[in-house]
């Protein structure tokens, strides 16, 4: 971490501004760069372009900042900034480290890219499928542009929504330094920005919206060791570094600034729909960052016209607010807790994981006027359902991570579980042909120009490519028919969970999930546990045509349950298995219009 990191996140909140970043060095229309940096014990900071071939010198002006205005600075040429004649220092709002987070900056142009998306509309968030990918193992490529080659093979999964991780820079953690310290770069041997910018264009033009993981608790987290770093910066006086480790107010400030800044540019510049803000709630000042956050986000909607969501880790103790409907037999329970109850206790944790994130509520509003929704179909804090832990998805085999091997029927189990669910489904990679490590645990290269994994060098070829046997095609195109029907069935897309009952049976390990909207119902009877076992078919007054069957043949299951269902049948489970029937006014297969999903 060098001086000018250190100083930028010490800074005072100053004015954000909508239309450009206003950190480190950006290009106006008649490509003349602007450079600002914050560093307000410094007597003096230079600008060195293309490894000290000019050096330009920089002006301090308001509240501690140093600036320049330059026409020498151009986009590709490297730079850093020298702070009092000494050491050369990178630039800690650098877009891009072209040989790795210890070498000098690249200045990037965000504004040359030509936008294709003029049309797209961000989709109602509770109509997500999420796919989370790591850029690296995705493809045998490793890039941004390997990502863009393969999103045919997204569409055809079903997905509508895309997470990318990582994109900022990762440091070598054998060095002992801190991750995350350049958040506002894209890692270079991915592609850099130029390429991060083409994948989002191409995947608008695909129908598919990005979300970029990000995580700003490390900011805090070195506060201890920017301040020491701060004495000898200023030459290690006492006066200064208590200066520098009593102002809190100046240090919240600044670390406000510099996230606030940080995610308008992800939104602006890069056109991505949505942030994953993880860890968000670690810092003392969670809830002023989103505000800020969330205002820059609603005033930029303002001139753009587009809709941004913000995903934030909620607390795993908070629980919904509205109680289940009882449906009759069993215990009624509330919707998110009968799901944590099952996937985070008994064992479970190894076919499925529930994790919140909730979009943020302010934004619901918007919604309704850009989609015409009503707005009790709304949801003000859906929550997303993930099939793996996201922060423990690097490096974690299955076997790691809940002690064994799933099976295939607890796989397929674990896939409509998640996708009938009333929260907004999120598959990681690999899940949909039966990846038990798909993500890789990385780490740059020498010099920073290439990124390497310390797993096995299969995993290079990319999810998309690894179908080798029928098990795992039957499993993609199970993921296919089950997507296809969360996009068919309106009590599926709509995540209001006053509209969704559930009952389990602990002893048993079985759970009933009743889901509506309008005339629209939908009903999955779920077994956890490896033995058979019986239900009963709630009383709805209703018939039950079979959608999807986990058990049957078709899906190399071991035998089908019955094609229709009625008020009190009771029925055998097959072990691991859930069927999902819609509801019929008659048993007349005419008269529902859904078909049986099948292979």
């Amino acid at each position: 971490m060098s001086c000018s990191q250190l100083t930028l996140l010490k800074s005072t909140m100053g004015q954000v501004e909508l239309n450009r970043r206003t950190l480190g060095v950006t290009f106006d229309a008649g490509q003349k760069a602007k450079i600002r940096l914050w560093a307000p014990y410094a007597s003096q900071v230079a600008l060195t372009i293309n490894r000290d071939s000019l050096t330009l010198p920089l002006t301090r002006s308001e509240l501690g900042y140093w600036s320049a205005e330059t026409d020498q600075l151009k986009p590709g040429d490297r730079y850093s900034f020298v702070l009092e004649n000494e050491e050369e220092y990178a630039d800690p709002a650098s877009l891009v480290q072209p040989d790795g987070v210890y070498g000098p900056s690249q200045a990037f142009d965000t504004s040359a890219f030509y936008w294709e998306d003029t049309c797209w509309v961000n989709p109602p968030f509770d109509e997500y499928i999420i796919y989370e990918l790591d850029v690296y193992t995705f493809s045998a490529e490793g890039t941004f542009m390997g990502i863009a080659d393969k999103l045919g093979y997204l569409k055809a999964l079903g997905v509508n929504a895309i997470v990318i991780r990582p994109v900022t820079p990762f440091p070598d953690a054998q060095k002992g330094h801190h991750p995350d310290i350049f958040m506002y770069a894209v890692q270079a041997s991915y592609g850099g920005p130029g390429q991060l910018q083409k994948l989002v264009n191409a995947c608008h033009y695909e129908g598919i919206a990005v979300t970029v993981d990000l995580s700003y608790n490390h900011v805090d987290q070195q506060k201890q060791y920017l301040e020491d770093v701060a004495a000898r910066c200023t030459g290690s006086d006492d006066r200064n570094r208590r200066r520098t480790g009593n102002n809190g107010r100046a240090w919240r400030q600044a670390r406000r600034q510099y996230i606030v800044e940080n995610a308008l540019m992800w939104l602006r510049d890069f056109h991505v729909d949505a942030l994953r803000l993880n860890d968000l709630q670690v810092l003392p000042d969670a809830e002023a960052v989103l505000s800020d956050i969330r205002q820059q986000a609603d005033a930029l909607t303002g001139l753009t016209g587009r809709h941004y969501y913000l995903l934030v880790e909620d607390s795993p103790e908070q629980e919904a607010d509205q109680d289940a409907e009882p449906m009759g037999g069993g215990r009624p329970v509330k919707a998110d807790q009968a799901y944590r109850n099952y996937y985070e206790t008994d064992g479970h944790t190894r076919k499925a994981y529930r994790e919140d994130f909730i979009y943020d509520r302010q934004f619901s509003s918007v919604l309704r006027e850009l989609f015409g929704r009503e707005a009790e179909t709304i949801v003000s804090e859906p929550s997303v359902m993930f099939t793996r832990p996201h922060e423990a998805g690097h490096g974690l085999s299955a076997t790691e991570e809940g002690g064994g091997q799933p099976s295939f029927e607890s796989m397929k189990l674990m896939a409509g579980s998640i996708l009938v669910s009333p929260y907004v489904p999120s598959l990681f990679m690999g899940d949909e042909w039966g990846g038990t490590n798909p993500f890789a645990v990385l780490t740059p290269a020498e010099g920073g120009t290439e990124a390497s994994a310390d797993t096995d060098q299969d995993l290079a070829a990319a999810a998309s490519d690894a179908q080798p046997d029928e098990t795992n095609k039957t499993l993609y195109a199970y993921y296919q028919a089950l997507t296809r029907l969360r996009r068919q069935q309106p009590a599926l897309y709509h995540l209001n969970r006053k509209q969704t009952s559930v009952n389990q049976q602990p002893d048993q390990e079985t759970m009933v999930v009743h889901r509506w909207y309008e005339r629209n119902d939908i009903l999955c009877l779920m077994n956890f546990s490896e033995e058979k076992r019986e239900i009963t078919v709630p009383a709805l007054n209703t018939y039950w045509h079979k959608l999807i069957d986990s058990a049957d043949p078709a899906w190399l299951g071991p035998e089908a349950g019955p094609e229709w269902l009625s008020d009190g049948d009771t029925i055998t489970l097959q072990p691991e298995s859930i069927l999902i029937y819609k509801g019929c006014d008659q048993p007349d297969p005419q008269a529902c219009a859904d078909e049986h999903v099948s292979v």
